[in-house]
């Protein structure tokens, strides 16, 4: 991970964006992350992090664990408060109750944040998926349903300007492996109306995913039904695209 990606380079307070450049990695994990490990994987002198976690701890937004550190409590204020002013989440989430059509498969729903897709909104599945979507979660949009959704509606300099100059790491064989095969695959999403992730996140798991869009046209999330290949080869993709399509157009006029 860069802990400083290319729009946050030129930020007025570098310190700032070494902070929330923690509190990023630190959110990636399972577990805490010793001081030494945050210097390493951020390439921050351990000195400047040892003062800059110290104080996160005393703010709430670290914690103690371990002998390393971890995101701490006060985060949850901020995302609380996000979530329920979020109109498009309350939606997703009331839909979600309402709709039985997808009850046995994931249902996700993720915003676009630089070259990530964030999920604000999960409905996961009672069926072993061997992958638990979680609020908050990101992944690089370049290999997710929803990401590849949103950005094959975008102009082809508009999608250069978000996507990372360094390519991520793949997260399983399938995963798209540069720039021009992610570019086919835009293309393809952008003719047929739904953009697939075919075991490029977890081996075994297919996602269809779809743009949802404000009253104006622009794009506003994505949305996206995960299930297993035996699942999306009984049914097939595009059946499954018709039903994300209906409840996208449902959601459509409730901005984020």
């Amino acid at each position: 991970m860069d802990n400083l990606s290319a729009p946050r380079q030129k930020l007025v307070v570098p310190a700032l964006g070494r902070a929330v450049a923690v509190l990023d990695l630190l959110a990636e994990e399972t577990g805490p992350l010793r001081l030494s490990e945050l210097s390493q994987r951020l390439q921050i002198a351990k000195s400047t992090l040892h003062g800059l976690c110290e104080t996160l701890v005393r703010l709430g937004l670290l914690q103690v664990e371990a002998g390393g550190f971890a995101l701490g409590p006060h985060v949850l204020q901020w995302s609380a408060a996000y979530l329920g002013r979020n109109d498009l989440v309350r939606a997703f989430d009331h839909l979600m109750t309402q709709d039985m059509r997808l009850a046995d498969y994931t249902v996700t729903l993720s915003v676009l944040d630089q070259a990530d897709v964030v999920y604000i909104g999960c409905r996961n599945s009672v069926r072993p998926l061997g992958f638990t979507f979680r609020t908050g979660m990101r992944v690089p949009a370049v290999f997710s349903a929803t990401g590849k959704a949103i950005l094959s509606t975008l102009a082809t300099a508009a999608r250069q300007a978000i996507l990372p100059t360094t390519w991520p790491e793949a997260f399983t064989p399938a995963s798209v492996s540069d720039a021009q095969s992610l570019e086919t695959q835009l293309d393809e999403a952008a003719a047929r109306g739904f953009a697939l992730d075919c075991g490029e996140i977890r081996v075994g798991m297919v996602c269809v995913g779809v743009p949802i869009r404000e009253a104006g046209g622009a794009v506003a999330a994505g949305l996206a039904i995960s299930m297993t290949e035996a699942e999306a080869e009984m049914h097939g993709p595009a059946h499954f695209a018709e039903i994300a399509r209906d409840l996208a157009s449902r959601l459509a006029f409730h901005n984020p």
